[in-house]
C-alpha cells in the first residue's frame, strides 16, 4: 500500500551508492499532437541527480528532430523530494502527497521551453508490490515487475488531470488533459538488460487502464510478452488486471505506430482497445542505460477517447545482446527493419 510518506526520500544506508529515487511524469496537449516527459533520478547517497525533459509534436523518426530536449547530468541532489528545484530550472512540489504535484520549468536556453502545471491524481497511487492490489503476485512465477532491480525496492503509479500552460519555441499552449506519473525507489544498478512496454490509457477522470508488459525481439518483430502488471481505474478506485495480451506495429525499427490490447481484470471483466500513434519519437536522454521509443496514442472505446502514453523501453545492453554482431541472441532476434 502506498502511503503519503512515499512521496519523500526513503531510508537507506549511506553505503548504498546505487540507491535511487525517481519521478517520471508525462502530459500532453492532444489537440496539437504534443507529448512531453519529465524525468528525475536522485542518488541521495552520492549527492547527485539527473533530469531529462523531452517535448515532441507529431511523428519523429529521429531523436534530433524532437521539439525540445534538456538532459542535465549531473546536478546536486536535493535534500527532499517534497519541494525541490534543480539547476536545470525544474521545480517539483508535492502539494498533497502522494499523488498531487506541481511541476514548473524554465529552460536555461532562452524561450526554448517552459511550463507551469498542476497534476491531481484521480485515483489512489497504485502499488504493484502489494498482493492486495496486484493479483499476479499470488503466483510465485509472476513477481518479476520486468525492469530488473529498478522497481524491486518500491514503485507507485497513478494517472490524473494536468492543467496549466506550456510555452514551446515562442508558442503558448493551454494544458487541460489527462497525464500520468510513476515513482520508484531502491537499489538501481542501471545494467540495461531488460525491456518493457509501459502504457497509460486514461479516458477521463473516472475510467482508464495501466498495462506493463515485457518485450522480446523475434526475427526483427517486437513481441509484447509476458504481461507484468496493470490495473483498471474507475470512479476513484482501482482493480488489478489478471491478463493482458498486446500486439503492435512499429516504423523505423522500434518506433510505436499502433497497438491492440485485450485486458481482463480480477472480476472477470474484459476490454479490447486499439490505438494509433499521433506523436512519437525515440528518447535517449532519460537514462544512459536505456532508450525509450515513445508515443502519444489515441484510443476510442464505447464513445470515449483516450490519449495515452506508450513507452517501449529497452536496455542498451538488452539490444546489444540481440542486434550487435557479437550479440548472443542476434541470430534469433535480429531481422529486417532493426
Amino acid at each position: 500500500m502506498i502511503k503519503p510518506e512515499d512521496a519523500e526520500f526513503h531510508p537507506s544506508e549511506a553505503s548504498m551508492t546505487t540507491w535511487a529515487e525517481t519521478i517520471g511524469f508525462w502530459f500532453a496537449v492532444p489537440e496539437e499532437a504534443i507529448y512531453a516527459n519529465v524525468y528525475v533520478l536522485c542518488r541521495p547517497n552520492v549527492g547527485a541527480a539527473y533530469s531529462s525533459i523531452n517535448v515532441i509534436q507529431g511523428r519523429n523518426h529521429h531523436p534530433f528532430s524532437v521539439d525540445f530536449t534538456d538532459p542535465h547530468m549531473h546536478v546536486p541532489c536535493p535534500d527532499s523530494m517534497l519541494d525541490f528545484t534543480l539547476q536545470n530550472g525544474l521545480r517539483v512540489t508535492v502539494t498533497k502527497p502522494p499523488n498531487n504535484y506541481r511541476f514548473s520549468y524554465v529552460s536555461p536556453a532562452e524561450d526554448a521551453c517552459s511550463f507551469d502545471l498542476t497534476f491531481e491524481g484521480v485515483m489512489p497511487a497504485w502499488d504493484p508490490n502489494d498482493p492486495r492490489e496486484n493479483p499476479l503476485l499470488a503466483d510465485p512465477d509472476r513477481t518479476d515487475l520486468g525492469l530488473g532491480d529498478a522497481w524491486s525496492g518500491g514503485h507507485l503509479d497513478f494517472v490524473g488531470r494536468v492543467r496549466g500552460t506550456l510555452r514551446l519555441r515562442g508558442v503558448e499552449y493551454e494544458v487541460d488533459s489527462m497525464g500520468g506519473m510513476d515513482r520508484s525507489w531502491g537499489r538501481r544498478t542501471e545494467l540495461g538488460q531488460a525491456a518493457i512496454s509501459y502504457l497509460h490509457m486514461p479516458f477521463d477522470d473516472d475510467f482508464g487502464f495501466h498495462v506493463v508488459t515485457g518485450i522480446e525481439l523475434d526475427r526483427g518483430q517486437v513481441r509484447y510478452s509476458p504481461f507484468r502488471f496493470g490495473y483498471v481505474y474507475e470512479n476513484g478506485g482501482t482493480t488489478g488486471l489478471t491478463e493482458a495480451r498486446m500486439t503492435g506495429g512499429q516504423a523505423q525499427g522500434l518506433l510505436p505506430m499502433w497497438n491492440a490490447i485485450e485486458v481482463t481484470d480480477v472480476l472477470g471483466r474484459s476490454w479490447t482497445l486499439r490505438g494509433t500513434a499521433v506523436a512519437n519519437a525515440p528518447w535517449y536522454t532519460f537514462s544512459p542505460s536505456y532508450v525509450t521509443f515513445q508515443a502519444l496514442v489515441r484510443y476510442d472505446l464505447d464513445g470515449r477517447t483516450a490519449f495515452g502514453l506508450m513507452a517501449d523501453t529497452y536496455g542498451i545492453e538488452f539490444l546489444a545482446d540481440r542486434t550487435s554482431r557479437h550479440g548472443r541472441l542476434t541470430s534469433t532476434a535480429f531481422g529486417p527493419g532493426i
